[in-house]
């Protein structure tokens, strides 16, 4: 049914109304034009004052990036992920034929398949390509340990220390093999050095126990022990290194407490492992293996000046096995020296939630968002960094920023 068009005095009458509405329209529009314009200038007034800023809720963070790829589907299998490994193996010895490092990401790869002799050829090729390779140099020391040639790995372990003196690699590397191969003292002198000379770990407490353990000082060795559970609570490696340590010393009561402890975290391990069997095809593992190579050649791209192929392998690493701080602090590093702030401190925000009550991610992460005016973050990171360790110089320095900050 169509609408009738008026006509006659009918129609007179809708003028008339429509010249008193558009009357009344016009003064409607005025009042809501000075309206929306006094909203707009108080907004300019409260962003400019770094109260709001709407971008912090709608910015979408550059770990949160899509790949088509099967492999990157929530559930792939782990023989989709091996190939991917492999895939991306073979298109970095493509596209550097003639590069050592190449062959290391081939090496690292075969390694982890437990392909020994293929990680064996790979690391002798890339010797061959540039004979002091330290990472080929300590994948083949590595193998000779494994097989029992102690007093070759030792060799290549010494020229390495030559080489590359602050790789914390090699000399935990060398200690195994002296612990191995029934040499306890140069164990111990080579980790009482690394331990006083750079931060250590829970593998350097416990190996230097062992060490302890060999030459029956059963005392420092228990100190070794304790000192590792206190940064990894549930280790039955160390569980059961103070039972043998207070089994030494003649404490029997300790010993038999320390190793029940063993016994029990030892079968939670067992069953854990029994449930998650086979190697090659838990996803897991062979995640790891890809997202391994995608490290390890973002670093060939980056040293060949390819900002954007690194950032971009790196990201599918991240998005393979999300939780690893050193591949994301790479990542952040990356950005930041290429000026890319915002990607920057979308990695930093992922490293405080990872980790929490680390001071250093949270001091980095202040400093990106204050580096890019967006104030309210910035005070934000830098209160969690000074709340951590009130006392710390950076910290007092942080409480000068935010006044600064607060002052826009």
């Amino acid at each position: 049914m169509h609408s009738r068009v008026p006509t006659g005095p009918c129609l007179l009458r809708y003028r008339v109304n429509g010249s008193q509405r558009r009357g009344s329209a016009h003064g409607l529009i005025l009042a809501a034009s000075i309206a929306v314009l006094l909203c707009l200038c108080g907004l300019w007034f409260y962003l400019r004052s770094g109260n709001l800023q709407p971008s912090e809720e709608s910015r979408n963070s550059v770990l949160n990036v899509h790949f088509d790829e099967p492999e990157f589907a929530e559930k792939p299998e782990a023989s989709q992920l091996l190939a991917l490994a492999e895939r991306t193996v073979a298109s970095v010895l493509i596209a550097f034929p003639q590069s050592a490092q190449a062959y290391n990401v081939k090496a690292n790869r075969d390694y982890l398949v437990s392909d020994t002799a293929a990680a064996e050829s790979a690391w002798l090729r890339a010797t061959e390509l540039e004979p002091t390779n330290p990472d080929a140099l300590f994948g083949l020391a590595l193998l000779a340990f494994e097989s029992g040639r102690y007093a070759d790995a030792i060799a290549i372990c010494e020229d390495l220390m030559q080489l590359a003196p602050s790789n914390p690699r090699i000399p935990l590397l060398l200690a195994d093999i002296y612990i191995h191969d029934s040499q306890p003292e140069k164990a111990a002198l080579i980790l009482e050095q690394h331990i006083a000379s750079a931060p250590t770990s829970v593998q350097a407490f416990e190996m230097l126990g062992n060490a302890y353990l060999q030459s029956q000082r059963y005392e420092r060795a228990s100190e070794c022990f304790d000192l590792a559970l206190q940064h990894a609570p549930n280790s039955k490696d160390s569980y059961y290194g103070l039972a043998r340590a207070y089994g030494g010393m003649g404490d029997r009561e300790q010993a038999k407490l320390y190793s029940e402890r063993f016994n029990e975290l030892a079968r939670g391990t067992s069953q854990e492992h029994s449930e998650q069997a086979q190697k090659f095809e838990d996803r897991d593992h062979a995640a790891h293996i890809a997202a391994q190579v995608y490290v390890d050649s973002a670093a060939i791209y980056r040293d060949q000046g390819d900002f954007v192929r690194a950032a971009d392998y790196l990201l599918r690493a991240q998005k393979l096995q999300p939780d690893v701080v050193g591949w994301l602090e790479e990542l952040q590093r990356m950005y930041f020296s290429a000026g890319e702030f915002a990607s920057a401190s979308d990695v930093g925000q992922r490293l405080v939630d990872l980790e929490p009550n680390n001071l250093e991610q949270w001091l980095n992460l202040g400093h990106l968002y204050a580096e890019q005016g967006r104030t309210r973050p910035a005070i934000e990171a830098f209160s969690r960094a000074i709340e951590l360790s009130p006392d710390d110089p950076r910290c007092q320095k942080a409480k000068g920023i935010i006044s600064s900050l607060g002052k826009l």
